[in-house]
């Protein structure tokens, strides 16, 4: 049947669209259900036949009916963070639904579409909306659906009920949730002929339990599919190889209720006995939905969830949209053999969980490239970083050629890097173990002697000679540090103030983001070498006095650190205006200074896309306020100077207690390293530094671009800028379009959770598996000592945090430098990512906050308000229940 019936009348234009006329062109009329059933139908496959009552349908009853300015009035009022709000908004936007009445036209038209698929048919009556399975959004569950819905006056009621679960309290949230405004939504509502299903269930062509494309899931159990969608029962479970069909796992679960058409709806019932523990579908059955699973993903071109029913031997498929949860695989290089594995650069190295903006991702690249370029051969084939990925906003790097090798296991085993997030090494190493068969059975070259030339030997000779000075002069190393920074700085100045036009500017982009990234380099060659010492010195003490007592006080108040001198000036700030009985403001002097020195810093650092402390000085600003609220800042000074104190004392009495047991040498030894330690470690800082203060010559410049371009009308918002690539600025390309897009992908990104590791199967592995025998108890990294007990909060952004109370228990996925001032406010540290002297480890232990990392999904787990006790000797925190 191909057939369309449409409605006109004089006050609104109403329509009737049967099912098999819809293409995805036509979502804004159908909604995202409804074409996607009819794209089914396109491909040839087996779908109910049904109609969808347009979208037009529902804007001209709204508007008849005058409706719309209500729904707006009531959501005007309405908080979207207050539940209870929400509640209540939902109801009373409900209420008006009621005294709907569907036109008489339009009923004409949904009545002779009704009867097309028969006399007093059951049907299925499903939301369509167009913001429903959109890229990046699932709306599953978010709308009503009404099952064996029989004759006109009921389907009618249905219609009508549909359109009002636009507005029920769960789909108000999510749309909110999902920054989907609320005052230009429209529903289509489908009416397909029901399935009197014998069994029915749900077929992902991609495994969403594990990411990976290479597998399909298939869910099945007795009844309509209601009861599986909503949860009430364990369906049967088969994982499938999709090339070749065969079933990898299964799972036949015990069935207990079904879901059965009654004379007044749908019902739950038992399942008869004889069927509970056996296989609700045949081999067969698997077989032919693995056919049709393949036929709709090559359709629709990307990974479905679908909904299948079985009725009398005869399988349809119900409905379909995309599989939102995946997280994106990077594109396989091509000629590289077997399975390939993804390290995720920005949470092993930056415990960075956010994406990168268009502009801050293609910088990061051309940088990389312009240093390789710098540093390499003079001849460097044009896919010469073919290991460097980027996914989801996220950079990642194939490290498969080096895993070839199980020798090379041993690098993870007994990681170089202490800054290096534990987990995603513990997760690497269970998976090779795992799949040591792939990993091993392909051979491949890692090739040095290719990359080696003069250049690249010069820079490591500087490197390596640099790092020897410094362990023989800290103090001097530390200077010189800071001065290459300086010097380094200086020459990028001088290209900066010598561009002048958008188009040098741009020039000037390009050719100077590698030497910003090489010019924080340059200030750790001298002091790398104290990143060891502590290790070095706790090995001597367990080796000759039995235990390393007294060495965690070492790493307290470290000094000529600038992040921590960034703190004690805020602390200074929150003096200056408490005594002046003034609150501060981003016009003062004094805010002004602080912010000439540190306000090109901002929460996520090496994104040259997001704005800096100077362009969004709110959350200085708040810090301040809030130091001055609880009164911490004298405290904070006062601990500090204790804490250094402290430590000058603990090296003295580890120096004498070497002495008293008789080892001079390692006492002399200790003693050294532990001062140049203290001498030299901060100025790690440094590196961050003086990128952050080079990215801001960037962003100054990008800035100017972007309002050019928007002068000249080729960006509605000169902000557009930062979602677009360096080459998108001096082409011809529609920019204001492609600014969109790029803007609505990094949108979509920061809503994927990203994996520490990923294979170019698509298997999505977001941590390791740590062993606890207490269901109470979570397990990570201890990396700073002490215990606390208190209640967390949940920050993933340092803006969220400026209203911490104190001794309250901080809990993200990472830091940065930009969260140091928070840490003067809490009392301990629980973090999803980083090693035990990544910047949130170093700066708990300078502060003597108490601090366990790598606990994985603590953000998702832990609930504010939640009562814990941390331990971070152990690495345990302890789920109260008071």
């Amino acid at each position: 049947m191909n057939r369309t019936t449409t409605i006109n009348a004089n006050t609104a234009t109403t329509g009737i669209l049967m099912l098999d006329s819809l293409t995805g062109s036509r979502i804004a009329l159908a909604g995202g259900k409804a074409v996607n059933l009819g794209e089914m139908l396109r491909a040839g496959l087996p779908v109910p036949p049904g109609f969808v009552v347009s979208t037009e349908a529902y804007r001209a009853v709204i508007a008849e009916q005058n409706l719309g300015s209500s729904i707006q009035e009531i959501l005007s009022r309405t908080s979207g963070d207050d539940a209870d709000q929400l509640e209540r908004a939902a109801t009373q936007i409900q209420a008006l639904f009621r005294s709907v009445k569907i036109p008489a036209k339009l009923t004409d038209a949904i009545t002779e579409a009704y009867r097309s698929l028969g006399d007093d048919v059951s049907v299925a009556v499903r939301s369509s909306a167009t913001a429903e399975d959109l890229p990046g959004l699932s709306f599953a569950g978010q709308y009503d659906t009404f099952m064996n819905v029989v004759g006109i006056p009921e389907l009618l009621d249905r219609i009508v009920r549909c359109w009002a679960s636009l507005w029920n309290p769960r789909a108000l949230s999510y749309r909110i949730k999902q920054g989907i405004r609320n005052d230009d939504l429209a529903h289509g509502v489908v009416v397909q002929k029901l399935v009197a299903a014998d069994t029915s269930g749900i077929l992902f062509t991609a495994n969403p339990l594990n990411g990976r494309r290479d597998q399909l899931l298939l869910n099945a159990s007795w009844g309509l599919g209601e009861a599986i969608v909503s949860g009430e029962v364990n369906p049967d479970q088969w994982v499938i190889d999709k090339q070749s069909g065969r079933i990898i796992e299964s799972q036949i679960a015990r069935k207990e209720q079904m879901t059965i058409r009654t004379s007044d709806g749908i019902s739950h019932a038992e399942v008869p006995i004889d069927q509970r523990e056996i296989a609700s579908l045949s081999e067969a059955e698997i077989s032919e939905l693995h056919a049709l699973a393949r036929t709709a993903e090559q359709h629709f071109g990307e990974p479905q969830d679908m909904e299948w029913a079985r009725e009398a031997g005869t399988i349809y498929l119900v409905q379909s949209r995309p599989i939102t949860s995946l997280y994106p695989v990077p594109e396989t290089e091509p000629g590289k053999p077997g399975v390939r594995i993804y390290i995720n650069v920005n949470s092993y190295s930056q415990a960075m969980q956010e994406p990168f903006t268009t502009i801050g991702e293609d910088l990061i690249r051309i940088a990389v490239r312009r240093v390789r370029k710098d540093l390499g051969p003079r001849k460097i084939p044009q896919n010469s970083l073919w290991y460097f990925k980027t996914a989801g906003g996220r950079f990642f790097m194939d490290i498969t050629p080096f895993l070839r090798r199980e020798k090379f296991w041993n690098k993870f085993r007994k990681p170089d890097g202490a800054d290096k997030d534990p987990v995603t090494t513990r997760a690497l190493l269970q998976y090779l173990e795992a799949n040591r068969d792939e990993v091993l059975s392909h051979k491949e070259r890692v090739s040095f002697i290719k990359v080696a030339n003069p250049r690249l030997v010069r820079f490591l000779w500087k490197a390596m000679r640099e790092g020897s000075r410094g362990k023989r002069d800290a103090a001097a190393a530390r200077t010189r540090a800071i001065a290459a920074g300086d010097a380094a700085l200086a020459d990028i100045r001088r290209a900066y103030e010598s561009a002048h036009t958008p188009e040098e500017k741009i020039t000037f982009i390009r050719e100077q983001i590698g030497a910003v990234f090489m010019a924080g380099a340059g200030t750790l060659y001298g002091v790398a070498p104290s990143a060891e010492y502590i290790a070095t010195v706790r090995g001597l003490m367990e080796r000759h006095l039995g235990d390393s007592a007294d060495l965690e006080l070492v790493e307290k108040a470290v000094p000529h650190s600038v992040t921590t001198n960034m703190g004690m000036e805020l602390m200074q700030l929150a003096e200056h205006y408490h005594t002046s009985n003034r609150r501060p403001s981003a016009d003062d002097r004094e805010m002004q200074d602080f912010l000439s020195r540190y306000g090109h810093k901002k929460s996520i650092e090496l994104d040259a896309g997001t704005p800096t402390w100077a362009e969004e000085p709110g959350y200085v600003l708040d810090l301040v306020t809030s130091y001055i609220e609880n009164g911490r800042y004298g405290q904070a000074k006062a601990d500090f100077a204790r804490n250094s104190r402290m430590a000058e004392e603990a090296i003295d009495r580890i120096y004498h207690r070497f002495l008293d047991a008789g080892k001079p040498r390692a006492a002399k030894k200790a003693r050294k390293l532990l001062r140049d330690f203290r001498e030299m470690f901060g100025v790690r800082e440094q590196s961050k530094f003086v990128i952050t203060q080079g990215l801001q010559m960037v962003r100054n410049y990008l800035h100017d671009i972007g309002a050019a371009l928007q002068r000249s009308g080729r960006l509605e918002q000169s902000e557009d800028v930062f979602f677009l690539r360096l080459d998108d600025l001096a082409s011809d390309r529609d920019l204001e379009q492609l600014a969109a897009q790029n803007r609505e992908a990094h949108v979509r990104h920061g809503r994927l959770k990203s994996p520490r590791l990923l294979t170019s199967t698509g298997q999505a592995i977001h941590s390791a598996q740590i062993a606890s025998d207490r269901d109470d108890v979570l397990c990570g990294v201890p990396v700073s000592p002490g215990t606390h007990e208190g209640r967390v909060r949940i920050v993933r952004t340092p803006e969220e945090g400026r209203d911490l109370q104190s001794s309250e228990i901080l809990v993200t996925t990472g830091t940065n430098p930009a969260w140091t001032p928070l840490f003067l406010k809490i009392g301990a540290l629980i973090m999803e990512c980083g090693g035990p002297i990544s910047h949130g480890s170093v700066v708990a232990r300078e502060y003597g906050v108490p601090a366990v990392s790598g606990v994985a999904g603590a953000t998702e787990i832990l609930r504010d308000g939640q009562l814990v006790r941390l331990n971070g000797e152990t690495g345990t925190i302890e789920l109260l229940k008071k």
